[in-house]
């Protein structure tokens, strides 16, 4: 299947490889697949591109760029939606605000996108009653984008 891509040109994708969001995410609700693309082959950023709307794109990192220690407990609710079985089919994406530089660019921990890497079915979970922040810094990232 061909995409057309914000970043890149157009591209060939695997629908297999297509992430598939139940409910959107919040604020593009009617936007439900997506697929992750690297940067460049050494990048620890990839870019979370909507398969529909060539103009919706995010710039995603883990969140261990910016806190070593990052965990958050998931609701049961999510579990089941996502159909996890097994904590090793989990990926953890924050969606990445970029500034004029890279040390002053952001990084959302509450509110990370979490992924079940066997089925491909995804979903932003905002955290409530917690410490991280929408807008934490990539402070300890050494890598340009």
């Amino acid at each position: 299947m061909k995409i057309q891509t914000a970043y890149m040109d157009d591209i060939e994708i695997n629908e297999a490889d297509i992430i598939r969001f139940e409910h959107g995410i919040p604020g593009f609700e009617e936007e439900r697949q997506f697929i992750l693309l690297p940067i460049s082959s050494d990048s620890i950023y990839q870019v979370l591109q909507s398969v529909i709307t060539k103009e919706l794109a995010f710039i995603v990192a883990s969140p261990f760029i910016a806190i070593k220690d990052y965990s958050f407990e998931l609701e049961e609710a999510t579990v089941e939606t996502l159909q996890i079985n097994d904590e090793r089919e989990v990926a953890v994406l924050g969606i990445v605000t970029l500034k004029e530089t890279l040390a002053s660019s952001t990084i959302n921990l509450k509110a990370p996108i979490v992924i079940n890497t066997t089925n491909k079915q995804a979903k932003q979970v905002i955290l409530e009653n917690s410490q991280f922040s929408i807008h934490q810094p990539l402070s300890n990232s050494k890598e340009e984008v």
